[in-house]
């Protein structure tokens, strides 16, 4: 008898379900078409490979924006998107920072 009192009070289960969890049953699909990596070598490949890409777009849609600007204008010109998106990036935080209990705690 005691022993199922002690399990119960250790048992707890959230009053709240978290918005992620509840949220589940839309994602699963969505889950199910990407392929993952198999292996941290093969990730990594690709997270390498993304960055690689995801900078020469950048750096191709720079020279596109401005012809005839020189290699060192478009440094300048790169310095100051990245620096926007730095900023914005930290706003970004400070907001999630805010609504994340909401979607991890319920």
């Amino acid at each position: 008898m005691k022993l199922k009192t002690v399990l119960r009070s250790t048992v707890r289960h959230p009053k709240k379900i978290s918005l992620w969890l509840r949220r589940m049953d839309l994602v699963k699909p969505e889950m199910k078409t990407v392929r993952f990596p198999r292996t941290a070598r093969e990730g990594f490949r690709q997270c390498v490979e993304l960055s690689e890409n995801v900078r020469r777009w950048f750096w191709e849609s720079i020279r596109a924006d401005h012809p005839e600007a020189s290699e060192e204008e478009n440094e300048k010109e790169r310095r100051l998107l990245l620096a926007r998106f730095c900023a914005a990036q930290v706003r970004q935080i400070a907001k999630w920072k805010k609504e994340r209990d909401r979607y991890f705690r319920g």
